[in-house]
């Protein structure tokens, strides 16, 4: 029985929120939302705003990778989420200062 309780204890782990996916998850709608919002002008010419789009959508898929094997490899809660909050904070910094431009 006990067992059985510690599979679903390390199944359960993989399905929580944590602050990398859900900010991952966010980025990856946001940019879904402004390829449909705007296809008209990102398939322009060539199309090679959708490439871009491509991308910025396989930063956010790679965060959800790199937040995979972080549940995998750090077994404390407070370096997990430190280390999630420092990828999150240089990541949002980076878009920041990308936007500023």
């Amino acid at each position: 029985m006990s067992t059985l309780k510690t599979t679903s204890d390390v199944s359960g782990q993989v399905k929580k929120l944590t602050i990398l996916k859900v900010y991952s998850l966010i980025y990856i709608f946001g940019c879904l939302g402004f390829a449909l919002l705007n296809w008209k002008v990102l398939t322009y010419e060539e199309g090679w705003g959708m490439v871009g789009m491509i991308g910025l959508i396989s930063l956010g898929l790679l965060g959800l990778i790199v937040d995979f094997i972080l549940i995998k490899l750090i077994p404390t809660k407070w370096l997990f989420h430190l280390i999630e909050l420092l990828i999150v904070f240089f990541f949002s910094i980076e878009l920041w200062i990308s936007f500023k431009k």
